[in-house]
């Protein structure tokens, strides 16, 4: 049956394989899982490239039912369960039950050959727990209820689900004590199976949890034809939510707010850019004890994406003003002493020179003595003083190495320009991207870098900050480099992508408060004039320590999150990020207390619950945002395009509309009819649209499809 499936799919192990049979328990298929353990692919094959290999393929339509050989074997009487996964099926068959599903996941149960279940008396319905596994039952039940002899269904929510949870996490819950190892792929052991408790709990549970489906569910077999629509599935990603405008310190808070209100930009953008700044003043100089072996630096790396003309080099030059007025400072102070060390040393450069000179001639005793003057001298030059700097906008990798080691191992980059993400994808390096410094400048690792052409760069504790604001589509070219999400750079990234209010702004905005600015800029003053722990000699950054109950809420949070991360699970798509998440709140939570009491000694103070709840709170706002980012960075073209054809049917306002029209209204962006075949079926499986029968139009037939009345409503 493995013939013609291969070892690996895009890079990813196979991890298990189901098999489809027929009534006779001939093979008529597979789908395969692939897993790399950040992503998977579940891949059907269901076409045959000779007589005996698999080749990559749906099976045609209408698709045979995953457990069709145990279902011809099951007498009509006995109990049908429906799940959502052949993974799901395969467990509950494992235990001896009758247990089916459909081939394509829950967007796909329409495709299905549901035929063999006309008859049948009694079929259960176990949804996985989201919204996903709720459309594909209910989709389910529509279907079995147009059938000629329509079973009686029932619908069985286990409990104790976790999000997105299904009957593989029940069972797990129940046999983690006796099998702690079992991942749900592989068959259950027999032991477990003749042992007979596992069973009956599960059809205890489902009896407990047992229901007829719902009213509003059952309608007539012409009535499921014509009336019955599924609600549509948005095609956005999920509505952001509004910025928390409580979650700084009193003082700083104030100066982002009124930022927002004078550039009228969103709350977004000033929040971003000045969480950065605090970071660029306060990083390499503080970190966060979490627990005895983990402790987490203060920088962060935000990206804020606005459209052209948002006014975002207004709001970065105001979150910036304190750092760039700083640097001056510190120059103008430095200026007498580096003229001096200039001049000494040019001074001395010429005294080595007339001694090189002498010793050129110089013979014996006296050229040794003139080389070991020229020694002494040059081991005594003069230290020019190099003028602080926090921050640049565009620097190499290479360059970026150097200004750091000369500052103190720190440096931020902030830029309302996109010019950075191309340095990133490897604009000096040839196309090849040059990440590590940048990847251990943000958690903190040693560099060691060893170059014939340039002097080596030590580091012990480096730290970068970055506070960027592209336009948004830049961040949806960054998937042109797959190696920036492949290594984890773009995870790193803190994203805002607020909706823009271009068109909609007053131009008479009041200016910032005087006392705002000063205020902000004496809190960011204070923490960069900061001294280091530890001796002169030996600079070590202060250590921060947390309370107990913030520490516990954050626990709290990081559980969630974790649970999160697994298969099904909120971010389970986006664990590169997600996996970051609870450190980065640490940071946050870091960075607010570092603000608060920027005018006292914050190491003398512990990260209260109040800061670690505001960045809780951000954490929340922020992970929204991140799942609107990564979906414009991974945008299918698919799902671009229905949305194109959604906003068309929505102008037109009509009840129906043919294939021939829709390609005729955007054969501009669409040239072949072959490109809006996929954009259809995505209006298909998320119940925008449906097929209806071929209309006969000028001797060639045109696909008519009807359109859901909620769209029309809207």
């Amino acid at each position: 049956m493995m013939q013609g499936i291969p070892q690996t799919f895009n890079g990813k192990p196979r991890r298990h394989v189901w098999e489809y049979r027929s009534n006779q328990g001939e093979p008529i298929g597979c789908v395969a899982r692939f897993d790399d353990g950040k992503k998977k692919e579940i891949v059907p094959y269901f076409k045959r490239i000779n007589g005996h290999s698999w080749q990559h393929g749906s099976a045609t339509e209408p698709r045979p039912l995953f457990g069709l050989d145990i279902l011809n074997q099951a007498t009509d009487d006995r109990s049908v369960l429906i799940v959502e996964g052949e993974k799901a099926a395969a467990a509950l068959q494992s235990l001896g039950l009758v247990a089916i599903t459909s081939q394509g996941g829950s967007n796909a149960a329409h495709k299905a050959d549901w035929k063999p279940l006309n008859g049948r008396k009694r079929i259960y319905l176990l949804p996985d727990n989201d919204e996903a596994g709720e459309s594909y039952i209910k989709a389910v039940a529509a279907i079995l209820m147009s059938l000629d002899e329509p079973p009686a269904l029932f619908i069985v929510r286990l409990p104790n689900l976790p999000p997105a949870g299904d009957v593989i996490d029940w069972i797990i819950s129940n046999i983690d004590e006796v099998l702690p190892n079992w991942d749900g792929y592989e068959p259950l052991p027999q032991s477990l199976i003749e042992n007979g408790a596992l069973l009956n709990d599960f059809k205890e549970a489902a009896q407990q949890h047992c229901k007829p489906v719902p009213d509003e569910w059952k309608v007539t077999s012409e009535q499921a034809d014509t009336t019955n629509w599924q609600a549509p599935i948005s095609l956005e990603s999920a509505k952001l939510p509004p910025w928390p405008d409580d979650v700084f310190p009193g003082s700083i808070q104030d100066f982002v707010r009124a930022l927002s209100e004078s550039t009228e930009t969103p709350p977004e953008l000033s929040a971003m850019l000045v969480l950065a700044a605090i970071s660029a003043a306060a990083q390499g100089k503080y970190r966060v004890r979490v627990k005895a072996d983990y402790f987490e630096p203060v920088n962060i790396w935000s990206c804020a994406a606005l459209p052209p003309g948002s006014r975002k080099t207004a709001v970065q030059m105001a979150a910036t003003a304190p750092l760039t007025k700083w640097e001056n400072l510190q120059r103008e102070k430095l200026e007498p002493a580096i003229k001096k060390a200039q001049a000494d040393d040019a001074t001395i450069r010429e005294q080595l020179n007339f001694l090189r000179k002498q010793a050129s001639k110089a013979k014996g005793a006296e050229f040794e003595q003139l080389k070991n003057e020229i020694a002494d001298i040059e081991a005594n030059l003069p230290e020019i003083p190099a003028v602080p700097q926090i921050w640049a906008q565009d620097v190499t990798p290479e360059n970026l190495g150097t200004i750091m080691a000369n500052n103190n191992e720190r440096m931020a980059i902030l830029s309302d320009e996109a010019g950075i993400f191309d340095i990133l994808g490897g604009r000096y390096s040839g196309g090849i991207p040059n990440l590590d410094l940048f990847l251990q400048g943000h958690a903190g690792s040693a560099v060691r870098v060893n170059r014939g052409c340039r002097p080596p760069v030590f580091m012990q504790t480096p730290a970068l900050t970055f506070g960027l604001s592209p336009q948004p589509d830049v961040l949806r070219g960054l998937t042109e480099k797959p190696s920036l999400r492949g290594r984890g750079l773009l995870g790193r990234f803190l994203y805002v992508l607020p909706a823009s209010n271009l068109g909609y702004r007053t131009l008479d905005a009041s200016p910032i408060f005087p006392d705002y600015k000063a205020r902000y800029e004496g809190i960011l003053t204070c923490i960069l004039n900061q001294e280091m722990a530890g001796s002169k000699d030996e600079p070590l950054p202060h250590t921060l320590k947390i309370t107990a109950d913030a520490l516990q809420t954050w626990e709290s949070f990081g559980l969630k999150v974790e649970a999160e991360l697994r298969e099904g699970g909120t971010y389970a798509h986006l664990t590169d990020w997600a996996g970051k998440l609870a450190g980065v709140v640490i940071r946050i939570a870091a960075l607010l207390h570092i603000a608060r009491h920027a005018l006292v000694k914050p190491w003398e103070k512990e990260i209260n619950l109040e800061d670690m709840s505001a960045a809780l709170r951000m954490a929340d706002v922020l992970s929204i945002h991140a799942f609107a980012v990564f979906d414009l960075m991974g945008a299918d073209p698919a799902l671009d395009g229905a949305r194109v054809v959604l906003r068309w049917i929505e102008r037109e306002g009509k009840s129906e509309f043919t294939f021939r029209d829709c390609h005729y209204a955007h054969k501009t962006r669409y040239k072949r009819t072959a490109e809006l075949e996929p954009i259809m079926e995505v209006l298909i499986e998320r119940h925008y649209i449906r097929p209806r029968a071929l209309k006969q139009a000028q001797g060639r037939p045109s696909r008519i499809y009807e359109v859901n009345p909620i769209i029309l409503e809207k």
